[in-house]
């Protein structure tokens, strides 16, 4: 670990729970290889301690912003003053950067980083029939990166009916060539399955929804970062298609969490 002076910068990560935040590993392992005198770090924060960090972020200059995880997401969105496209779009962000103004600008970067770690698997999603289970933070932003891929048609499921119908058709707005459905769907027609809920983390032993009659030729991916195979991915991989993980999911976007606070990407 680096030495912590009064000149080292501090980029929170806030969510709760917080035993499953990847980010800390993945940004303490950059700063150390790029000698930048900065940590990274969890804070498992209430919904109004994390309101609160927020407003203190604009006043707070040894920090160049925050990570925001689940259930974080929504509210890091509501306090920005200016949001990229995708971010306004899904009303959700999950970084946040302060300007020397303290002007707070978020964006949304969970849904690359899932198509990213499909073409590191040799998955362009170009074309193909996608299915995302969980429209909260990242899911909903996946199904965003999804249709901006192209793929042919998707499905988004959640328990939520309202929340699932309200994604679909801001999709359906912005994609009117992409099928968008929020029906249960033919599992062997999927080129892509999807988790982006919080299904299967920390020991929970669920499925999101059963992966009977996928082909095996498809591609399942996992938002979960831990454990790293989940109970989805193992699943998944008995009945012999290709998976990736909510790890493989962080380094897919990892250079935009580089850049969006001001870091250049190794």
């Amino acid at each position: 670990m680096p030495e912590i002076s009064g000149s080292t910068q501090i980029l929170p990560v806030i969510g709760r729970p917080t035993p499953q935040v990847k980010a800390p590993h993945f940004f303490n392992a950059y700063f150390a290889r790029q000698d930048i005198d900065a940590i990274c770090h969890a804070m498992e924060l209430s919904d109004d301690a994390a309101d609160q960090l927020l407003e203190l972020l604009r006043g707070w200059t040894n920090a160049p912003g925050i990570i925001a995880t689940i259930p974080h997401k929504a509210r890091a969105a509501s306090a920005c003053d200016e949001l990229s496209e995708r971010a306004a779009a899904l009303g959700v962000a999950n970084l946040v950067r302060r300007e020397e103004d303290g002007r707070l600008v978020g964006d949304m970067s969970d849904g690359e980083g899932c198509v990213q770690a499909m073409r590191d698997h040799g998955v362009d999603p170009s074309g193909k029939r996608a299915l995302v289970v969980g429209v909260g933070g990242a899911g909903s932003a996946i199904a965003y990166a999804l249709a901006e891929a192209n793929v042919s048609t998707l499905c988004v499921r959640d328990l939520d009916a309202a929340r699932t119908e309200k994604l679909a058709r801001m999709l359906r707005g912005r994609f009117p060539a992409i099928a968008i459905s929020t029906d249960a769907p033919d599992m062997s027609a999927l080129d892509i399955a999807v988790n982006g809920s919080p299904v299967g983390m920390n020991g929970d032993p669920n499925l999101p929804m059963s992966l009977d009659g996928i082909p095996s030729t498809a591609i399942v991916c996992d938002a979960v970062t831990a454990p790293e195979q989940t109970p989805w991915l193992k699943a998944a991989a008995q009945l012999g298609c290709k998976t990736s993980t909510g790890n493989d999911m962080v380094r897919g976007h990892f250079p935009i969490l580089c850049s969006h606070f001001g870091f250049k990407p190794d």
